[in-house]
């Protein structure tokens, strides 16, 4: 992927996809503040960055997962229109976006690895696999999809083995399950025989080696082969067993080495981001990769901390700078930040370190000069509350539903 610096204080046209994420957010008032002009395209009808003073323009494009020659279009349409300098998609639009780089990259530069890169990143066997290959930690993982697979999980020499199951594509930790090693045999055999026919050889799952330890999450930018931005944080306050909703910069540099590695072990330009689980006496091991934005942007606030990552990563990667924010740094989601405190505070002592951690960080959303997103937070949770019923979907899912991408062709 060819990407060219563009000139510190020139003011450059800046489109992000995926609006509808705080991590989009929080880049659209980064570049506003540098005072770059930008756009937003979305499918989504209602999104935080819809009503932010930080975007100049929205624009309404077709859901790329049920219209993509649709999607292309309107996308090559309002780059050209606009002349648009820098494409970012942020979330899984992202793999649709990659289906049409070719075509848009013509007309600007594109933060997006190819479709073939994508997908082999974002599928959790391919994953663990392509680590594997470059001898980088995973845990014993093996890929399922038969019924016959399924069901041998009970077999008695393997009724020892805590497991965690997942779907190859999959987000949020939505369908995880687990197997614990303290099941009784008839349970296990019961638990998986009710959960088999989400199994086929279309929708395979991945068994892996449960590990416990102290969850790492990682946020990179890299650029051919080289990391410019870099950020770790641990998994502290969530929502179930899901995405976090609290970020703290953390020094970690195992899983910053293992991401050096990585990334230049595939020559990867883009956005990355992996969980590890840091097993006491055992090391680090990666569970899964995604290929674009995460809240780690978070960390890097909103006031242009990534911005010369995305307009200057030559310069970045020739004079072996890595992007960091300030250890001081402290974000979060406030309001499931309020639901995830509620449901792991256990005593006083918890109580008081969940009331000290919330009083320290950052709302993302929230921005006494930007206030509208606060409130289009309602309207985006009463969209997806309609979505989640109209097709019997979980609130999560129903905020993805337009966008996911399954491995499609």
């Amino acid at each position: 992927m060819i990407i060219e610096d563009f000139i510190a204080k020139r003011r450059s046209t800046i489109m992000l996809t995926g609006g509808r994420a705080p991590v989009s957010l929080d880049l659209a008032r980064s570049f506003h503040n540098t005072g770059h002009r930008v756009l937003v395209a979305e499918s989504a009808r209602y999104h935080v960055c819809r009503v932010s003073r930080a975007v100049e323009r929205n624009f309404l494009v077709p859901a790329p997962n049920t219209d993509t020659e649709a999607f292309l279009q309107d996308l090559e349409s309002i780059v050209t229109s606009e002349q648009v300098d820098v494409l970012i998609p942020t979330c899984e639009e992202i793999f649709f976006v990659a289906k049409g780089l070719d075509r848009l990259r013509r007309h600007c530069k594109v933060w997006t690895p190819p479709i073939e890169q994508l997908g082999e990143l974002h599928d959790k066997w391919r994953f663990v696999l392509l680590a594997r290959r470059h001898g980088l930690t995973v845990p014993r993982s093996e890929l399922i999809s038969t019924h016959e697979e399924w069901l041998t999980l009970a077999a008695k020499e393997r009724q020892g083995e805590c497991l965690v199951l997942k779907p190859a594509y999959s987000r949020f930790a939505s369908r995880v399950l687990f197997l614990s090693r303290e099941d009784h045999p008839d349970k296990r055999r019961r638990f998986l025989a009710n959960n088999m026919n989400a199994v086929t050889p279309q929708t395979p799952w991945v068994a892996q080696q449960r590990i416990y330890g102290r969850d790492i999450c990682t946020y990179s930018v890299a650029f051919e082969g080289e990391l410019i931005a870099h950020t770790a944080y641990p998994s502290r306050y969530r929502i179930g067993q899901g995405a976090s909703v609290y970020f703290e910069p953390i020094e970690h540099e195992s899983s910053r080495e293992w991401v050096r590695k990585f990334v230049k072990a595939t020559q990867f330009t883009g956005q990355i981001a992996f969980d590890f689980i840091e097993e006491e006496g055992s090391g680090l091991f990666a569970l899964e990769c995604n290929p674009r934005a995460t809240s780690g942007v978070h960390l890097f606030g909103a006031s242009g901390g990534l911005v010369q990552a995305f307009l200057q990563p030559n310069a970045l990667q020739k004079s072996g700078t890595v992007l960091t924010p300030k250890m001081s740094s402290r974000a979060m989601l406030a309001a499931p930040m309020f639901a995830a405190g509620f449901r792991s505070i256990r005593n006083f002592r918890e109580l008081g370190a969940w009331s000290r951690a919330f009083r320290i960080a950052r709302d993302v959303v929230y921005n006494p000069m930007d206030m509208r997103p606060v409130a289009e937070q309602l309207r985006v949770l009463a969209e997806a509350w309609r979505t989640s019923r109209k097709h019997g979907i979980s609130l999560v899912e129903a905020t993805t539903i337009d966008i996911e991408w399954n491995g499609d062709a």
